[in-house]
């Protein structure tokens, strides 16, 4: 009878483990599918602004308005340096995604050790033991996978928010004097200007492109994990089943 009490005990506290981790995740899906398409507007909508302003300062510097110039410029630097603060929010938050999918593959493993145990113990049909373990084994590579997704988005938007930091500084330091007689010295400058701006953008096009991706992403590991729970609720229910037929 203790025997019993003590794997009836076992059993719980791993339903309540796995149960608890279901909702966590369930609502954590949610939230970063939520937050994936507020970003991914924002992102579209600042970089439509971005490209405004860089041409409305194109304008300003062939019609050699330096007050225009002057606004113009500080305001794309305030811009970038919010999309470089916004980088390292969205890294902080890409690590975060990477724990809990750790935290997923880790709720795997327990899953497929305890279906080794009831195969082992003999408690229930050896034919659904192997169903389940199967279909856990499943759910275990699907999120490794996503882990090595979210492993790859990590450094990728680390990666960017680097290029976009390094491409904040040069400009920083650039002399947005208008110079009548244009010499080489000057030619150069407004050269390299053009070429640091167009990379900064080519980054948020990356960011935009890259949140997509990670949208898709989120929108198919939600779909993963509901079916993982579904698959949770009626292996407990066929458990709960076969132990009142064996009492």
């Amino acid at each position: 009878m203790k025997l019993i009490f003590k794997f009836f005990f076992i059993a719980l506290s791993f339903c309540t483990i796995t149960n608890a981790q279901n909702v966590k995740e369930a609502i954590q899906n949610t939230k970063q599918i939520q937050e994936g398409k507020k970003n991914l507007e924002r992102d579209i909508n600042e970089l439509k602004d971005f490209n405004l302003k860089l041409q409305s300062m194109k304008t300003a510097v062939s019609q050699k308005n330096q007050t225009e110039v002057d606004r113009i410029s500080k305001g794309l630097i305030a811009d970038m340096v919010r999309e470089v603060n916004q980088s390292g929010v969205k890294a902080k938050k890409a690590r975060q995604e990477l724990a809990q999918s750790s935290a997923e593959v880790r709720s795997d493993r327990r899953e497929i050790r305890e279906d080794k145990e009831d195969s082992k113990r003999g408690r229930f049909d050896r034919k659904d033991d192997k169903k389940d373990l199967a279909r856990d084994k499943a759910n275990k590579r699907d999120d490794m996978r996503d882990r090595r997704d979210d492993i790859g988005d990590l450094n990728k938007q680390i990666a960017r928010a680097k290029k976009q930091a390094e491409i904040l500084k040069s400009l920083k330091d650039f002399d947005y004097t208008i110079e009548d007689i244009e010499k080489d010295a000057y030619v150069t400058k407004k050269r390299a200007i053009k070429t640091s701006f167009k990379g900064f953008i080519n980054l948020l096009k990356e960011d935009i492109e890259a949140t997509k991706i990670e949208l898709a992403e989120d929108m198919r590991e939600q779909r993963e994990d509901s079916r993982e729970r579904r698959d949770d609720r009626n292996e407990r229910n066929e458990k709960e089943v076969k132990k009142r037929r064996r009492f």
